[in-house]
This record gives structure tokens, C-alpha cells and sequence, in this order.
């Protein structure tokens, strides 16, 4: 074999060989969703977050209703924790949550509450405000991956209301 023939035959194999490679790449999947798999042990209605979607009819039987306002939670991140650390919510109830990070020494933070997907910076002076509207009862976690303080939201029913008088 002469010296371009050998080129040829080298040039070609490596064509061979690219086009080998990304046909192979083309083939893989990749899922960059944050799905968790299921798992057969465990219920699904487990792994539902705490802010449940409702179907489009419930959503408009809603609209129509008589709407609750929202009442305001302000939870600050200080030096020492967060102020409340402890935050009661009614289930049902519409709630506008305010974080404000007057931390002087850590001026740029996250507020992390994973049950509601709510995932926020705080800077040092401002506030961050979103909504939440708990569908479920529990105690869910709120913290601050950078300073490595947690608070805790508790979401309780109205009992009272579903109590009966002992006379009935």
C-alpha cells in the first residue's frame, strides 16, 4: 500500500468510527427531570407535596366562592435563626409568607421550604413574599442551607369545627 492509500484508508475508518459514536449518542436517553422513581412499596399519594394541584372544577367552584383573603407571615433570618421558628398554618387558609434576611453577617442566603417547591434568595434588607395554601396536615421544614438553621411550618386542621356537641 502506498503512503496514499494509507491516508485514504485512515481518513475513512475515523469517519466510520465518528459516525458510529454519535449514532450510539443519539440512542441514549436522558431524563434531567427531577422525577423520583416509583417504587412498589410506596404509595404515590406519599410523595405528593404539601400544595396538592386540584382539578380545574374545584378551581372554579373557588373563584366563585366567597375568596378568604390572605393573612401575612413575616419570618425573619437573623443571625441567631429564624424569627418565628415555629409557624402555624390552618389547613385551607390562603397565606402570603414574607421572608426577610437581616443577617449581618451571611447578606446573601436561601429560604428553602422543599413541601410547597418555594426555593428563594434572600438579600441582606429585602424581603421575598410568595403564597402558599396548604392542602395537607403535617409538619413540614423551612431552612437555610448556608447557615444550617431549619424552622418548621405546622399545618393543623380546624377541629373545632368538626367536633360535635357531647349532647347530639
Amino acid at each position: 500500500m502506498n503512503f496514499v492509500s494509507s491516508k485514504i484508508v485512515q481518513s475513512c475508518t475515523k469517519i466510520a468510527l465518528l459516525l458510529l459514536i454519535t449514532q450510539s449518542a443519539f440512542a441514549w436517553e436522558v431524563d434531567f427531570s427531577r422525577r423520583q422513581v416509583q417504587f412498589n412499596d410506596v404509595k404515590n399519594e406519599d410523595r405528593l407535596p404539601a400544595s396538592i394541584k386540584e382539578d380545574q372544577s374545584v378551581i372554579l367552584t373557588k373563584v366563585f366562592d366567597a375568596v378568604e383573603p390572605a393573612q401575612d407571615v413575616v419570618i425573619m433570618n437573623t443571625e441567631k435563626g429564624f424569627v418565628p421558628e415555629v409557624v402555624r398554618l390552618k389547613k385551607g387558609g390562603n397565606y402570603r409568607i414574607h421572608v426577610v434576611n437581616v443577617n449581618g453577617k451571611e447578606k446573601n442566603v436561601s429560604f428553602v421550604l422543599d413541601a410547597f417547591s418555594e426555593h428563594h434568595n434572600t438579600v441582606f434588607g429585602e424581603q421575598k413574599t410568595f403564597s402558599v395554601s396548604p392542602k395537607t396536615d403535617g409538619i413540614f421544614s423551612y431552612q437555610c442551607p448556608e447557615t444550617a438553621v431549619q424552622g418548621k411550618f405546622i399545618i393543623y386542621s380546624d377541629i373545632a369545627a368538626d367536633r360535635k356537641p357531647a349532647s347530639h
